[in-house]
């Protein structure tokens, strides 16, 4: 649970900050994985994050991606 409140707490110095952000969350996985359903990150315009979606082989496509929807104004 301390990823979580790692988390918030992380959303909101971003949002007082005025940065956009963008919540990568796995929602399916087949096979073994590191991270299960449920796990996120947190990942601002100016490219901070915080928390893991893998052991690390997914984050830099899930930065890029996060940075491609913020640069666009997605909301899903």
């Amino acid at each position: 649970m301390k990823e979580l409140a790692d988390i918030v707490h992380a959303f909101e110095q971003m949002a007082e900050e005025k940065q956009r952000m963008a919540l990568a969350t796995v929602v399916h996985v087949e096979g073994s994985s590191y991270r299960r359903p449920g796990a996120r990150m947190l990942v601002s315009e100016d490219g901070r994050y915080i928390g893991a979606i893998s052991g690390g082989c997914l984050e830099g496509d899930a930065l890029r991606k996060a940075a491609l929807a913020i640069t666009q104004g997605k909301k899903n």
